[in-house]
């Protein structure tokens, strides 16, 4: 008897976090900043590595051999990028946080238990849910063959490795064609990647533009014009429709919509991402992600959910759902202080989205994004290096993005947040 309640203790936690990626990552920080008990918090997380910086992984990891900074774990694991500890393997051991590995199955929303795998049950006094998103596979549109071995998702750090491996054959081999399909964060950045390792490297897309949800005709095509400085074919309102294995049983080629077949000895597929909600039923949904008040507390009111599966109040009005690193870490901060009973105030956040590419060169190319891009889009300055524009309702700026070679300082970067943030007048942008 004194066994099993040793076992039943030692399965409790008055907190679970469960997903092991930058959420999670910056969820287990605030429980430290809020002074948690020793052992009282467990994470559980599938991915065999512990939370790092996801960006990285279509940024500095794929950058080149002989650039100055490559990611490499341990190097960027959370939360360097938000300016603190580097949270390794000693560092959950010495905050007496519980590293579950596994993949969470199943909640129990009644019985407030977590299963990982098949028959682990944990049971939480409340419980994050920070797992994420997953990468949208191709044939999910019907396209063949995206499963052959030198066709990648960059989603995972193991994904980016594998990527990397094969990038490095192919340099030691004499090179080779890359194709790159999709057109937004994900397929640029990789682009711009690969480019780097000597590839002849070819973007496809069904859009009429890079960036197509966010960027008008002119950001797209000064963006486009950095792209193909560089030596980069971008293909635009075609798709990919089969990836055609070679003699070797890998991709040798890709077949498009218009009839072209181009030859392929590595692909990198960024068409998307979906939640993973999959393992937890019974809560209010919204926008494909967990339904949360201001405080990321679900319809259940022990449990919460952050990152890229929450759904929560905007400031610009209704529901939204952001898959961004900026909005993980500040959700993450959000629900904690919310689980262990403090009040953290209205989340009034503003959206941050940015990206750098070619960082390994003299000429990366840098954006940075705030706000609110459903107004009219009005680009407002240019230059031979850089471009900027803002989006106007009412007469007032409630979104702004510089873009430029070399990109926006710390300094213009505070002053596009507080435009959209004070919702300045538009006559005031300069």
């Amino acid at each position: 008897m004194l066994l099993g309640a040793i076992r039943r203790m030692a399965n409790r936690f008055d907190y679970i976090v469960v997903g092991g990626g930058n959420a999670a990552g910056y969820a287990c920080r605030e429980f430290v900043a809020q002074e948690v008990g020793y052992g009282k918090v467990a994470m559980i997380s599938a991915e065999k590595v512990l939370p790092y910086e996801r960006p990285a992984l279509t940024k500095a990891y794929l950058h080149p051999p002989e650039a100055k900074v490559r990611a490499r774990l341990p190097g960027f694991h959370t939360c360097v990028g938000g300016g603190s500890a580097r949270q390794d393997e000693a560092w959950y051991k010495e905050k007496g946080i519980s590293i579950i590995q596994g993949k969470a199955s199943k909640v129990d929303l009644k019985s407030q238990t977590v299963t990982v795998g098949e028959d682990q049950a944990l049971t939480y006094g409340k419980l994050l849910l920070a797992t994420g998103c997953r990468a949208l596979l191709a044939s999910t549109f019907n396209v063949k063959g995206d499963d052959l071995p030198n066709v990648f998702y960059v989603r995972e750090e193991a994904e980016a490795a594998q990527l990397v491996q094969s990038l490095e054959k192919l340099k030691s081999s004499g090179g080779g064609d890359a194709i790159i399909v999709g057109g937004g964060y994900i397929g640029l950045e990789c682009a711009a990647a690969l480019n780097g390792w000597g590839l002849k490297t070819t973007m496809v897309f069904p859009e009429g533009k890079v960036m197509d949800r966010l960027f008008d005709s002119e950001l797209a095509k000064w963006l486009e014009d950095e792209y193909a400085r560089r030596g980069i074919n971008l293909i635009k309102g075609e798709t990919v429709v089969e990836f055609v294995a070679g003699e070797g049983g890998g991709v040798a080629s890709v077949a498009l919509s218009g009839g072209q077949t181009l030859p392929c000895a590595v692909a990198v597929v960024g068409v998307g991402a979906e939640p993973n909600i999959e393992c937890c039923y019974g809560l209010q949904m919204d926008k494909g992600g967990f339904a949360v008040n201001s405080s990321m507390r679900t319809s259940d009111p022990d449990v919460y959910a952050i990152g890229d599966v929450c759904a929560f109040p905007s400031i610009y009005g209704g529901t939204a759902r952001c898959e961004h690193v900026d909005h993980a870490r500040r959700s993450a901060a959000q629900a904690v202080r919310a689980a262990v009973g403090k009040e953290p105030g209205p989340y009034e956040y503003v959206p941050y989205y940015y990206s750098r590419v070619f960082e390994y060169s003299d000429a990366p190319v840098v954006f940075n994004f705030f706000g609110d891009d459903s107004g009219k889009c009005q680009v407002c300055s240019t230059g031979d290096k850089s471009i900027g524009a803002i989006w106007a309702k009412d007469g007032k700026i409630f979104g702004a993005l510089l873009m430029g070679s070399p990109g926006p300082s710390p300094e213009d970067a505070a002053r596009l947040r507080a435009f959209v943030t004070e919702r300045v007048p538009v006559d005031r942008w300069q």
